[in-house]
């Protein structure tokens, strides 16, 4: 479970942060980051474009996890005063989606930086909504150079 306090990111200021525009933007707000973890928020609403049946779908899901990891390098990139980069699933290892959260909900999803080589990432995943556990996984991301 996952708890959070007042966000460090809000929402009219997290395309700062990610490269992801809408409408395939899957993270509303940054609540923690530091330099091997990231907590985002994420509100799901009925006219997203991965939401289906009122429910966020697996797809859905599995982008936010990748968007909140590329939430923590926008933080860092913004901290250091240069451009976030571009980031891509290279590998999804051991998902696990327990169900799909309804509208109206806010998943939590905290991102945990296991190896990091160059411009390579191991990271594990937990989503959350309403104190439940929806989804956990291991991704390999590969940040692209700013050229």
């Amino acid at each position: 479970m996952i708890s959070v306090d007042k966000p460090i990111v809000n929402t009219e200021d997290i395309l700062n942060y990610i490269p992801q525009r809408a409408p395939i933007v899957l993270v509303s707000r940054i609540y923690k980051s530091d330099e091997s973890s990231i907590i985002t928020g994420f509100d799901i609403t009925a006219d997203h474009i991965f939401t289906q049946n009122n429910k966020l779908t697996e797809s859905g899901i599995i982008e936010n996890m990748a968007q909140t990891a590329a939430s923590r390098a926008g933080y860092e990139a913004v901290k250091n005063n240069t451009k976030p980069s571009v980031g891509f699933i290279g590998n999804i290892k051991d998902l696990v989606i327990h169900h799909l959260p309804s509208m109206g909900n806010e998943l939590l999803t905290e991102v945990v930086t296991k190896t990091q080589v160059m411009n390579v990432s191991i990271i594990e995943a937990k989503s959350y909504c309403l104190g439940q556990l929806i989804a956990t996984c291991e991704m390999k991301i590969f940040l692209q150079d700013n050229a």
